[in-house]
């Protein structure tokens, strides 16, 4: 991953990418490697799969039923940090449920440009919030787990110690998830020892 030192003790700094789409990226430092993966996995089809992956992955976001925010908590904040937890979601899902850097950047990269171009005031407010950074640090940090990813979405909500949208943050997160890994399943990534492949 590029670009990602990490810092803690300060809400303001970002361990996030400033390109979100970095955060896919799974970086191999063998040039001829890459070439002759990425032909191989496009001769098999499993580029334009993973494109359409990522655009599916925008669908979902895009027609998913949000749940209520509480009384309490600003219902526009509360959407748009749901939101960010899907793109979590999404992210942890492609990291590790591809199955090489070629089809994870290639999915990560498609959402996003779709992402953009449909939600451009959600892309804009992803780009800039530090959400990425707190939940990232969670896993980096081998702290996260369903308890930390509530409490955390809390925190963003603006309601930090609030079980009620912890526990909304844990169930969305939960399916957010499963969804998503459900979505990775009916990809249709072939390999080579499939009878017959694209080409």
């Amino acid at each position: 991953m590029a670009d990602d030192s990490i810092y803690c003790g300060d809400e303001d700094i970002k361990i996030a990418p400033q390109n979100l789409s970095d955060l896919g990226k799974k970086e191999n430092p063998d040039t001829d490697h890459n070439i002759d993966l990425y032909l191989r996995q496009r001769s098999l089809g499993n580029t334009d799969r993973a494109k359409a992956l990522g655009r599916a992955f925008v669908g979902d976001l895009i027609d998913c039923v949000w749940t209520k925010a509480p009384e309490e908590i600003d219902p526009a904040v509360f959407d748009t940090q749901l939101k960010i937890l899907f793109v979590y979601a999404v992210h942890r899902t492609v990291d590790g449920y591809s199955e090489n850097h070629i089809l994870a950047n290639t999915a990560i990269g498609s959402f996003y440009e779709l992402l953009e171009q449909e939600e451009p005031a959600f892309f804009t407010a992803l780009c800039k919030s530090t959400a990425f950074t707190m939940y990232l640090y969670a896993h980096r940090s081998c702290q996260e787990n369903a308890e930390s990813v509530g409490g955390i979405f809390a925190s963003l909500c603006g309601a930090e110690g609030n079980e009620d949208c912890a526990a909304i943050g844990e169930s969305a997160y939960a399916r957010f998830t499963g969804a998503c890994v459900q979505r990775m399943a009916e990809a249709g990534y072939r390999s080579d020892g499939d009878d017959s492949h694209e080409l």
